[in-house]
């Protein structure tokens, strides 16, 4: 499906989204997300002012508080929000209950310092009309290309869309005090390490013959 629900969540909406100053906000509620392939995500927020909803917001013009009228505020650009586009037009939301509201920090690339967020819900992408026969063409399937997208409230205000290699994960309580510094020597799964699973699996499916 291209729509999904969003847990009912007060938000701001940088009012740029509708054309406006991107130093002012609209208070909000948080309605849906759409995925569209090799875009970035789609948000539908119902604005309370107005009584009305408005689509296609861009995650990098929401907000989970009102950030101080300042002059310190430092928004990060889209990029840097959604770090991938959307892998295909087919999402599902869900929320991974260890982890519910755990302090990470998030690695938004070369040259640019870590922030700090707490983790909120996670997007996942999924084959497109495979439930009708459709062939799918996307990176979805693809295991060294696929990236589910933790969605995240940044300290800065905003939330940001990330996939799990480029977030640290810092439950309080179970976190070492170099885990946040260590690197894991880890490699990227693979769909061909994973096809040849069966190989040897005479003892998961019997002789390898049609019928045994």
């Amino acid at each position: 499906m291209r729509n999904v629900n969003c847990p009912k969540t007060k938000i701001y909406v940088r009012c740029d989204a509708f054309g406006g100053r991107a130093d002012r906000f609209e208070p909000a509620w948080l309605v849906s997300v759409r995925a569209m392939r090799n875009r970035p995500l789609c948000f539908q927020v119902w604005v309370e002012k107005y009584a009305a909803c408005f689509d296609k917001v861009p995650p990098h013009c929401i907000y989970w508080y009102e950030p101080e009228d300042d002059g310190e505020h430092k928004a990060l650009p889209l990029h840097q929000i959604q770090m991938w586009e959307c892998l295909s037009g087919s999402i599902e939301a869900w929320r991974k209950d260890q982890l519910n509201d755990v302090p990470v920090l998030v690695n938004l690339g070369k040259g640019m310092r870590p922030i700090s967020g707490h983790y909120w819900f996670t997007l996942d992408f999924l084959p497109e009309g495979q439930a009708q026969g459709i062939l799918d063409v996307g990176d979805s399937e693809l295991l060294e290309e696929h990236k589910e997208g933790n969605v995240l409230r940044l300290e800065n205000g905003q939330i940001a869309i990330y996939p799990n290699n480029r977030i640290k994960w810092l439950p309080v309580s179970l976190t070492g005090k170099d885990a946040a510094a260590t690197i894991p020597d880890w490699d990227v799964a693979t769909n061909a390490q994973w096809d040849e699973w069966w190989a040897d699996s005479t003892e998961i499916l019997g002789d390898a013959k049609w019928a045994y």
